[in-house]
């Protein structure tokens, strides 16, 4: 399962060479203690992961649009979970605290957690209602969860989509309506993720245990759930249906798309909602 290295001093933080010393060397007789004591690894917890529509809600946006999505169909790969610390040794969060003052973020931005969980595969997500469809089971390490990571990618003909099928080609294909002052006009957006991005750091909090008996949701938040911000801000539909028949068409390569695929890729917008 892949990992990531944690720092034992924030950048920017200084101690002296004997404070230095004396800190690193009862650091290393603490790991030395716990591997002694701790013979057997942690056994993996195996949790449900399914789609959940509980984030795509209408969202009014910043420029006064009330936005309803019909339907949102995202590929994706890779999903992992992350803890802000060590999942096996229970003094690492006090060390810590005598040497560094702890950051406070709101939920999913511990961009430098610890990967501890993961659920591997390519997936394609209906996230509009209803969903529910069945991702698989994730394996998790015992900890308190904070973040989902996940990639992004396009749909092939591997996913088993007909060559017809919109989505096939693209990441995403999103579909509804924004209504504003009494005007209403249709949108369908077919939408490019460069290669290799990925999404690092939605939230998800969590303490799993052995006993855990819960489901994960994978959903897509219209409305980010720390900030408000929403899925659409930045576009202007009234300005993006110029000949005004009340039907726009978001394709790659215009601004419009690229104003909207960065804001799908963000973290506020991806998250895991435990049932």
């Amino acid at each position: 399962m892949p990992r990531r290295q944690r720092a034992l001093l924030s950048p920017g933080v200084r101690m002296s060479s004997g404070s230095a010393m004396v800190a690193i060397s009862f650091w290393i007789g603490m790991v030395t203690g716990c591997q002694d004591a701790t013979s057997e690894e942690p056994t993996p917890v195996p949790l449900p992961v399914v789609v959940d529509d509980a984030g795509v809600t209408a969202c009014t946006t910043a420029e006064g649009w009330t936005v309803e999505l019909d339907r949102a169909r995202v590929a994706v790969a890779d999903l992992e979970f992350t803890i802000a610390g060590e999942t096996h040794a229970a003094w690492w969060p006090r060390l810590a605290d005598l040497l560094v003052r702890p950051a406070h973020a709101h939920p999913g931005h511990y961009a430098g957690g610890e990967v501890t969980g993961e659920l591997a595969g390519s997936f394609l997500l209906e996230l509009t209602p209803p969903a529910g469809a069945a991702l698989g089971d994730a394996s998790l390490l015992p900890g308190e969860y904070q973040g989902l990571n996940l990639r992004h990618r396009r749909a092939d003909a591997g996913d088993g989509l007909d060559a017809t099928d919109p989505l096939v080609g693209h990441t995403a294909v999103l579909a509804g309506r924004a209504t504003r002052e009494g005007r209403t006009v249709r949108f369908a957006a077919s939408l490019d993720v460069p290669a290799g991005t990925q999404t690092v750091g939605g939230p998800f909090t969590l303490e799993v245990t052995a006993k855990t008996r819960r489901t994960l949701g994978l959903t897509l938040y219209t409305v980010d759930p720390s900030e408000q911000n929403t899925l659409f801000d930045g576009l202007d539909f009234a300005a993006l249906d110029a000949d005004g028949d009340g039907e726009v068409t978001i394709q790659p390569g215009e601004a419009a798309h690229n104003v909207l695929m960065k804001t799908l890729i963000r973290h506020d917008h991806w998250g895991i909602v435990v049932r």
